[in-house]
């Protein structure tokens, strides 16, 4: 019979999660087709086209602003990425690190332009339709970033240059001194990167507005 209990109240949990859920999306999909905004004007990342951005559509100004400084960073770390890419090959074609951190390299920033953008995307329209779950997906997957962006700036080995590999560049045989200079180039990057995250995510947590607030936790991460 305990099992029989059990059992039903997973149950019961389940469906009233369900219920939530299926609430929660309805509220959003009302909220949205009352707003002004056309979602499906798709124009952004330039070029590509798979979503739609415009920070106009956010009418409150302090959240404006917190939408550009959180567009900015994550264009500033997506390039970061692209730089840290550049040094690595330059460093693997002349010698100074193994061939294989080009390939690190290369899938570490694609994994974060489409998880970073998927991040922005919520704060941004979390903000502009004032929904609770959105905006906590941009703040929680912010705040693993900025813990990923402090230790690239220190880091020290594999594919990153942080503070701590200038002392090993220049004790390479290899390039030392471009090496030590592409350091401190590209931890000054990253260390601009989590300064300016902060803000970015003090900006989005202060400046949220819920009107919308979600009782699915987490783990539904979905547009």
């Amino acid at each position: 019979m305990a099992t029989l209990g059990t059992v039903g109240n997973l149950l019961g949990a389940a469906l009233k999660g369900s219920v939530n859920a299926s609430i929660d999306q309805y509220r959003e999909r009302r909220a949205e087709a009352q707003g002004k905004v056309d979602w499906e004007e798709y124009n952004y990342p330039p070029w590509i086209n798979v979503l739609h951005y415009n920070v106009d559509d956010v009418e409150d100004a302090p959240a404006r602003l917190a939408v550009k400084i959180a567009h900015v960073n994550y264009v500033c770390v997506a390039s970061t990425f692209l730089v840290n890419l550049l040094g690595v090959i330059i460093l693997a074609g002349g010698g100074a690190v193994d061939g294989v951190n080009v390939v690190y390299s290369l899938f570490n920033a694609v994994i974060y332009a489409i998880v970073g953008m998927y991040a922005f995307y919520n704060g941004y329209k979390g903000l502009a339709t004032r929904n609770g779950r959105l905006t906590d997906h941009y703040v929680w997957l912010q705040a693993c970033f900025l813990v990923f962006m402090f230790a690239a700036s220190v880091a020290s080995g594999a594919n990153y240059n942080g503070w701590a590999n200038v002392a090993r560049a220049r004790r390479s045989r290899r390039l030392p001194d471009f090496w030590a200079g592409w350091s401190c180039f590209e931890a000054s990057l990253w260390t601009a990167n989590y300064l300016v995250g902060g803000v970015a995510l003090y900006k989005v947590t202060t400046n949220r507005k819920d009107a919308i607030r979600g009782g699915e936790g987490l783990g539904a991460f979905r547009l």
